[in-house]
């Protein structure tokens, strides 16, 4: 166990000062000269260790523990927080904002439901529940332990505690994602009865790096990609979730409507500065055999999604990236971002044609409570 420092009380006064608070423990002698009678007098000061009340597990309190989350979780995830989480929690301190300015930020409320584990005053652990949008599903998210309190049981003690919350409020799902190569908390979920879906794979781009790519190769034929008519919105739902299982869209499964661009929706998207449009292919018939996606929002990157119904797998996947980075050299420039399923080599093989590169994978596991 990592060893804290204990507080450096003067026995002769109620409180510690503030200078004395966090140094090493120590007894020292301080010669205090005496002005009245010109002599040196001896005041001693003993390293008293502080007892931490409320040391263990416990739920997250907002109000005083959020700082201390923060650093924490900056210190176990860096560079991997993405968005608003790493506008929170990604600068070199608290940088002058208080605890009220951190508990107004937008991301902060994702951290308010969760437990913490404290060790002598300190946080060294959290677990965040997130709720969902269906009530009896809910998310783990910033499992997260201090370096120097790691394999002593606490990440197994945050989950139990998940779990319970999750069981007395009558869930019946909890999902997570672990990075694919965190070996330690893969054992850590199995063993609690998590199960692997798949893994999901964020690429990323500069928009500087991006590159364009042939739509097809020598000998092939090129089809036909269209904008998604306002009557198609419905078989655009359905391919995508033929594609990638509703488990691997994080947080919230894909909504039925997603793909419905009415004119309330396009309006909306106007006056926020958002940009969606869905480019598609089509068999003989009419049906949607493709599609790629470009989402955008000021201030975020632009966010890709390329699917492709199983039976045309191999043939479309080329095309369709192919238009949709044409199209996004024709819109501000912003960088890009496309999540998609790892076992897609395909597709991962035109990402890294297209200079793409590996953010991170990750591995999706699901718990289902027994009653």
């Amino acid at each position: 166990m990592a060893t804290v420092p204990y507080p450096v009380y003067n026995i002769t006064s109620s409180v510690p000062s503030p200078a004395d608070k966090w140094i090493a423990p120590q007894t020292v002698n301080k010669a205090v000269v005496n002005r009245a009678n010109e002599r040196p007098t001896q005041k001693m000061i003993i390293a008293v260790p502080a007892i931490s009340m409320g040391d263990g597990l416990r739920p997250i309190d907002m109000s005083h523990d959020l700082p201390q989350v923060i650093d924490l979780l900056r210190m176990v995830f860096g560079d991997s927080l993405d968005g608003d989480e790493h506008k929170l929690f990604g600068g070199t301190g608290l940088g002058g904002l208080n605890g009220l300015a951190y508990r107004m930020h937008p991301a902060a409320a994702r951290l308010s439901n969760g437990f913490v584990w404290q060790a002598e005053g300190h946080i060294v652990g959290n677990a965040t529940l997130l709720t969902t949008k269906t009530w009896d599903r809910y998310l783990v998210a910033n499992v997260a332990v201090h370096p120097s309190y790691r394999r002593q049981g606490i990440a197994r003690k945050l989950m139990d505690a998940i779990t319970t919350s999750v069981r007395a409020r009558g869930g019946r799902v909890i999902l997570l994602q672990v990075v694919k190569d965190n070996q330690s908390a893969l054992d850590l979920y199995r063993s609690l009865g998590y199960i692997s879906i798949a893994n999901m794979t964020t690429w990323y781009a500069t928009a500087s790096r991006v590159r364009e790519i042939p739509a097809m190769l020598p000998g092939e034929r090129a089809p036909n990609i269209e904008l998604l008519s306002d009557r198609q919105w419905r078989e655009a739902y359905e391919l995508d979730t033929t594609h990638v299982k509703a488990d691997l869209n994080w947080p919230e499964p894909l909504p039925p409507d997603a793909y419905r661009r009415g004119l309330w929706r396009r309006f909306g998207d106007m006056l926020n500065g958002r940009q969606n449009e869905t480019w598609t292919t089509s068999d003989s018939r009419g049906r949607l055999t493709g599609l790629a996606s470009i989402y955008g929002e000021w201030g975020r990157s632009y966010l890709l999604t390329l699917r492709v119904h199983p039976d045309c797998a191999g043939q479309l996947e080329r095309p369709l990236l192919a238009k949709a980075i044409r199209r996004l050299h024709y819109l501000p420039r912003r960088n890009v971002r496309i999540d998609h399923p790892e076992a897609d080599e395909r597709t991962g093989t035109l990402l890294r044609e297209s200079n793409f590169t590996v953010q991170r994978t990750l591995t999706h596991m699901r718990l289902d409570i027994s009653r």
